[in-house]
């Protein structure tokens, strides 16, 4: 006799604690005999997180990093327009769900056959997938089973409900922690959406302009073109585009913008693809401290102490013989430097380096 009680119950201490959710998978999958389960989210056309119990594992990893964007399950599962779980040979044929890359890649090398999959679309946008699996030589799921697993999916839709604002609070969190270090910041999601943002942001008029719909640019053409380009990236841990990089405002005043990706990891389901765009104030002396330079930009020490050589007003030969370097070095670490900063030219750096900023100071409650 399947305990559904105690399955809710373990949905639930999921949803706060993601390293219970492939335990709580198993004992779903158990509830209808199946070797395993799986469960996994996507915001827009990006796959966040995934959990799976044991059964599931030998080849999980490497089909959700690159084969499941070629496979046609989700969409046929999303066509089929279901509120509850349904066997994917309802969808199928079995010569097509054998040949679809969810089985040649993952399930069948798995000893994996029959699936039941459910898609619950939660409010915050994102889209939760629920499978259990048997295996190979098993029989397909029956009415009863299906029966089974639907009285579990309230459960796993408000616990995806619970998760995602318990996201929310954090990203709100992570925002006023940087208002009390004194920086400006909101955080973004994958299409550039404002999810939260600190009192500090909207002083930045010279910096910031507020759009439609939840949205905010940069008042810097060129940063603002950085700007979402690195947003269009921030689900991709591996990408290139610059993520720290100069923003001038109106007033000629220059800050540093930081788009600091939060990618998500398999164990985080809900907490992938969206950014915090802080802005940190530039106030370095004529030989910036290398520390600083480090930490602002991501540099290495060596790139640090080029950039610093820059900014003193050095060539990348002196910088060279100063440090025991080639030219050739100084000037490959320069290029890096460039990137990382989102400048092209020595002089852009150097005066990146040496602007003068100061944030609005932040008025005491209950005064004018």
């Amino acid at each position: 006799m399947v305990d559904i009680e105690r399955v809710a119950d373990g949905i639930y201490e999921a949803a706060a604690d993601p390293d219970l959710w492939p335990q709580v998978m198993h004992d779903i999958a158990r509830s209808v005999d199946a070797a395993g389960g799986i469960i996994l989210t996507r915001r827009s056309d990006a796959w966040l997180g995934w959990r799976y119990s044991s059964a599931m594992a030998p080849g999980a990893e490497a089909y959700m990093r690159e084969g499941i964007a070629r496979s046609g399950a989700t969409q046929r599962l999303l066509s089929a327009d279901r509120a509850g779980f349904i066997d994917a040979r309802e969808v199928f044929t079995e010569e097509e769900y054998l040949a679809d890359p969810l089985m040649t890649e993952w399930g069948t090398p798995a000893g994996l056959h029959h699936a039941a999959t459910t898609a619950i679309h939660a409010p915050s946008g994102d889209l939760l997938v629920v499978q259990v699996n048997r295996r190979i030589g098993e029989p397909r799921f029956s009415s009863g089973d299906i029966a089974l697993l639907d009285a579990v999916r309230p459960h796993l839709a408000r616990a995806g409900l619970l998760a995602a604002r318990w996201r929310l609070q954090r990203l709100r969190a992570a925002a006023e922690a940087l208002a009390l270090l004194g920086l400006p910041a909101v955080v973004l999601d994958a299409q550039g959406r404002v999810l939260a943002a600190n009192s500090l942001i909207e002083a930045m008029k010279s910096h910031v302009v507020w759009l439609p719909k939840d949205r905010i640019a940069l008042a810097d053409t060129a940063a603002n073109a950085l700007l979402r380009h690195a947003i269009a990236d921030i689900s991709n841990p591996a990408a290139t585009s610059v993520r720290s990089f100069p923003v001038k405002g109106t007033e000629d005043d220059t800050l540093v913008a930081h788009l600091i990706p939060a990618t998500g990891h398999a164990r985080d389901l809900f907490d992938g693809g969206f950014g915090i765009l802080a802005f940190t104030p530039v106030a370095t002396p004529c030989a910036p401290d290398t520390a600083l330079i480090r930490g602002l930009f991501d540099l290495t020490a060596a790139e640090a102490r080029v950039a610093g050589g820059i900014a003193e007003g050095l060539s990348p030969e002196q910088i060279a013989e100063r440090h025991g370097a080639s030219r050739e070095t100084v000037r490959h670490q320069l290029k890096t430097v460039f990137a990382k900063t989102g400048v092209a030219r020595q002089s852009q750096l150097a005066a990146l380096l040496a602007a003068q900023t100061r944030f609005p100071p932040r008025s005491s409650e209950g005064t004018e």
